[in-house]
């Protein structure tokens, strides 16, 4: 019997718009940015900063150094953080109300691979009602906080031990094959999801 649910965060309910990320930064002069962003597992410093081995600062440095002197010093961090958040579509409302509605009778959990600038661009899309994002979730298991990435199983093995759930009771939701794969090895109940699908009609499915 499935008591708790996983939800990943982007590819699941925020929708990822990889060519309009890659396009932002090619305008800020980073041409470039479509051989280091990866739909599902990110590569070099951006899994660094996604693994919080370096800091936003250091992030934003390492960006600015891939863009022509001319230009680069003119380059703000506001800039930087919005060419980020081109990545992040916004959340539809019916997926907002399901997680509310599941939390009636299951554990709901975040674990994402993520970064302190993604964080900040999609908690605004949470909030609504008077809620905010931690509303939506017993806790939130972010990448850059724990310092581990999926498919890492011990990203996994560490949300078992500090939440006291069992992986056979635990629906684990994400649309990278890789990280299903990592869960299903632990045991997890497994949801693979595609953009095209409805997360409503699917969870359906397998509760």
């Amino acid at each position: 019997m499935i008591k708790n649910i996983v939800f990943d965060l982007g590819g699941v309910l925020v929708g990822l718009n990889r060519d309009a990320c890659i396009k932002a930064f090619s305008n800020i002069g980073f041409p470039g940015f479509d051989k280091i962003l990866n739909e599902y597992v990110q590569g070099g410093f951006f899994l660094d900063y996604e693994k919080g081995m370096i800091t936003t600062e250091e992030f934003r440095d390492i960006i600015r150094g891939y863009i022509e002197p001319e230009i680069r010093e003119g380059i703000t961090d506001s800039q930087i953080n919005q060419a980020m958040g081109s990545f992040l579509d916004r959340i539809p409302e019916y997926k907002l109300d399901l997680i509310l509605s599941l939390k009636k009778s299951y554990r709901i959990f975040m674990l994402s691979n993520t970064n302190p600038i993604a964080m900040d661009v999609v908690r605004p899309y949470f909030e609504r009602d008077g809620l905010l994002l931690e509303d939506y979730f017993e806790k939130l298991y972010l990448s850059f906080e724990m310092m581990l990435a999926k498919p890492d199983p011990r990203i996994f093995k560490a949300l078992i031990f500090d939440s006291g759930v069992k992986s056979e009771e635990t629906l684990f939701i994400d649309d990278s094959p890789s990280n299903i794969a990592s869960a299903a090895d632990l045991n997890f109940k497994t949801l693979l999801f595609s953009p095209e699908q409805n997360l409503y009609d699917e969870i359906k499915k397998v509760l």
